[in-house]
């Protein structure tokens, strides 16, 4: 049995998201999982911004999706 880390960092390298999956299972489908959980709170008011400015990403998680 085994089990894989999908991890998403700000370059500072605090984590911002975590999912652990079987070993099996594809990277790829993960990808807009692990985008899903990213909240970045803002200083003023208003809701936590979700969507990261860039991405990079390990060529497992490659898809047209």
């Amino acid at each position: 049995m085994t089990t894989k880390v999908h991890l998403a960092v700000e370059q500072g390298q605090k984590p911002l998201s975590l999912i652990i999956t079987a070993g099996q299972r594809g990277d790829s489908p993960q990808f807009q999982a692990v985008l899903k959980q990213i909240r970045v709170p803002r200083l003023g008011p208003g809701r936590p911004r979700n969507r990261p400015d860039k991405v990079r990403a390990d060529k497992a998680y490659g898809s047209r999706a």
